[in-house]
């Protein structure tokens, strides 16, 4: 068989793949920078996308949270406005209130003011001997501790004589004017009483002689009742007197024969007589105004009977 030997020369293809080692190797280190650069490129791509993300959605909710914001600013505002209206209105209420309390309150103090004095000008005219003795006895036994009178009785030794004389001269004079009013009191309350006396008539021709007859004028007033329509109030006024303290007697037989008296129209003339004096009370009392058209009014407008 025949033997075939070849020698072949590769050191070509030896040189060739040397020199494509080369490039292979290039190529190995271009595809690693490429694959480092795209890494980058990924990641500040995906960086710059997770901040603009992000950046929107802050933007998103803090529009959200702005346009919230100003809804509830304007709400509030509203609100606080119709709060300070009801606050102004409030306050206005409430001086209207002040101003409605104070009047009434004023114009309440002056009627009490009214009736305190008309009820204590009655009550001072039904004892008036009595009332004008507690007057002076309240300025000249109570009223005199608060009068320089009282240091006459006190007075140092040092003083001087002339203190003690003027304060004895006006202790003097002080006594002096009080028992001239007790001596006017008391010779009023005389007076009274013999004028009573003079107008009770202790016997009557009319009557046999052995009759002891006294006659006492005595009033019969009949009044509407403030309280219940069309009842009637009946009360009985007479004198007093040291003789006759107890005028119930009087009382119960004027309303015992009441009903059985004879009544007609008084004369224009006796109404006219006590309305002059009436009206002449009324002024010298000096009662408010209102009060005095108001007595004055219910005067003219009563009617009166006089018992025949």
């Amino acid at each position: 068989m025949a033997s075939f030997q070849f020698n072949v020369d590769t050191s070509p293809m030896a040189h060739s793949i040397d020199n494509t080692r080369g490039t292979l190797n290039g190529v190995t280190v271009a595809v690693t920078a490429m694959e480092a650069a795209v890494i980058a490129t990924e990641r500040q791509a995906s960086k710059t996308i997770c901040d603009k993300v992000d950046e929107g959605f802050y933007m998103l909710v803090r529009s959200q949270i702005s346009q919230k914001a100003v809804a509830a600013h304007t709400e509030m505002t509203s609100k606080q406005i119709t709060l300070i209206q009801l606050a102004k209105a409030l306050e206005n209420v409430k001086r209207q209130m002040e101003n409605d309390f104070h009047l009434i309150a004023k114009r309440y103090a002056k009627l009490f003011n009214s009736l305190n004095k008309a009820l204590e000008i009655r009550v001072k005219e039904l004892d008036r001997p009595a009332m004008h003795l507690a007057d002076v006895r309240k300025s000249i036994v109570f009223d005199k501790l608060k009068d320089n009178s009282s240091m006459v009785f006190s007075i140092s030794n040092e003083a001087l004589p002339i203190t003690q004389t003027a304060l004895s001269g006006k202790l003097k004079q002080k006594t002096k004017e009080t028992m001239n009013t007790l001596f006017e009191s008391v010779n009023e309350d005389k007076t009274y009483s013999e004028k009573v006396d003079s107008i009770l008539v202790k016997t009557d021709n009319d009557f046999s002689s052995d009759a002891n007859i006294s006659f006492i004028p005595s009033a019969f007033v009949v009044s509407d009742s403030l309280l219940n329509a069309g009842d009637y109030i009946e009360n009985v006024y007479t004198v007093k007197t040291d003789v006759w303290q107890n005028t119930t007697p009087i009382v119960s037989e004027i309303n015992r024969v009441c009903k059985d008296l004879n009544w007609s129209p008084s004369k224009t003339e006796d109404k006219n007589l006590v309305r002059k004096e009436f009206i002449a009370l009324c002024e010298k009392d000096s009662t408010d105004g209102r009060i005095l058209k108001e007595m004055i009014r219910l005067f003219d407008e009563s009617a009166w009977e006089d018992c025949k």
